[in-house]
């Protein structure tokens, strides 16, 4: 039996009359949006007036400037004490400092949407690590970044006083500006939304059990820069034609959270974030005080698709993974260049095998999830302390397979 292939037929004769044109060949094809675009950035908004206090400090809403195609928008945080006339401690738990300055960081668009989902600094920070959307890990850790300094703990002004970056991102393959979202209106734009935490939130984290001053006034400045993509115009200066949208605009990428309760013994935990295209998935487990802990993680992890094993993961085996995956096996846990206190994180079968982690890897290992999709996690088995598990995923609402597959198809 042939093989028909779907398609268009090829112009046929009849009798002595000539053949068709196909003068689609003859078309010039347009030139690709990132060779006709440029990256372009501008200043988003700037203050020095966040003062942190005993309770959580809302940041009025942002407007983000309308211009071209948002990649994401780049955050320069300084915190700084001045006044402070007694001695500090650090917490004796395993902190989300510095990064935990923040309460929580949200986009929402014209509509009320949110595009970005409210989650707090600390997992801005894991988004930043191991996100694999901005450049080639191990470089873009930010404790490795020149702008970061640890925050001081101590006596007089050197408590709190430190200063990091972090990039809030839209689009996950700058190589194709894929998931840039349109920021063409003044009238339509995304509002960035932010809070501080408490100023006991830089000593202790989630803990709570670092000591501070009352008398020091601790300032936040915060700067961000909007990084974006020009709009082309239709044809060059040759007269060829230009793409002036990404392909695939449209096209969103999400970043969702789930926590879940676990107790200690075995657990199968579900995640609910499903209906869409998993790119990431990350795990934190956390203790009741709210720290971080790899010591009640279990000894066996195992990734469950309705019903069906798909990766068996010992923990020895997934920090390795995680170390040859993102190159982060050059400093201690929770140092630059090192892995971080129970956090897991599952990329192995969604950004292809034995790849590092990389902006432009391949899309076809990414995994399609319908609503009624069983997605679990089992451990074996969670420690004493264990007692809430977050689960971070990254998911692609694509316009069309086209948009979500090309140019990447192996």
């Amino acid at each position: 039996m042939a093989l028909t292939v779907a398609g268009n037929a090829a112009p046929q004769s009849t009798g002595n009359s000539a053949p068709a044109q196909d003068n689609s060949r003859n078309a010039t094809p347009a030139i690709p949006f990132p060779r006709a675009s440029r990256r372009k950035s501008i200043l988003a908004w700037q203050t020095a007036s966040a003062v942190l206090g005993a309770s959580a400090v809302p940041v009025p809403p942002i407007q983000i400037p309308a211009a071209g195609h948002l990649a994401g928008v780049e955050m320069l945080v300084n915190i700084a004490t001045t006044g402070n006339a007694t001695t500090t401690t650090a917490p004796t738990g395993i902190t989300d400092t510095p990064w935990s300055v923040f309460n929580q960081i949200s986009v929402v668009n014209a509509a009320g949407d949110n595009i970005v989902s409210p989650i707090d600094g600390y997992a801005l920070y894991l988004i930043n690590k191991y996100g694999a959307f901005r450049g080639q890990p191990p470089f873009v850790d930010p404790r490795r970044d020149p702008y970061f300094s640890a925050l001081t703990t101590g006596a007089g002004a050197t408590a709190p006083t430190g200063q990091f970056r972090l990039f809030i991102p839209f689009e996950i393959d700058p190589s194709q500006a894929f998931c840039a979202v349109p920021n063409l209106a003044a009238n339509k734009a995304y509002i960035l939304q932010l809070q501080l935490n408490p100023l006991a939130s830089l000593y202790a984290g989630a803990g709570g059990n670092g000591t501070q001053s009352a008398a020091g006034v601790t300032t936040v400045t915060i700067t961000l820069i909007s990084h974006y993509w020009s709009v082309p115009a239709a044809m060059n200066a040759g007269g060829v034609p230009q793409q002036q949208a990404p392909t695939g605009s449209g096209s969103v990428a999400l970043w969702q959270i789930e926590p879940a309760p676990v107790t200690p013994g075995d657990k199968l935990v579900q995640l609910h974030n499903v209906g869409n295209v998993i790119r990431e998935g990350i795990f934190v487990l956390r203790t009741a005080t709210g720290f971080r802990t790899s010591a009640d993680w279990p000894a066996l992890s195992q990734i469950v698709l309705n019903n069906d094993l798909m990766e068996y993961k010992p923990t020895a085996a997934w920090q390795a993974e995680m170390a040859e995956r993102f190159g982060y096996n050059t400093g201690a846990i929770d140092t630059a260049g090192g892995l971080d206190s129970g956090v897991f994180v599952w990329s192995a079968p969604l950004m292809g095998e034995n790849l590092l982690s990389s902006p432009s890897n391949a899309r076809d290992p990414y995994l399609i999830t319908q609503d009624a999709t069983l997605l679990q996690i089992r451990g074996t088995s969670f420690g004493a302390s264990a007692s809430t598990l977050q689960m971070y995923t990254n998911a692609v609402k694509p316009i069309s397979a086209a948009a979500l597959y090309e140019p990447h198809v192996r």
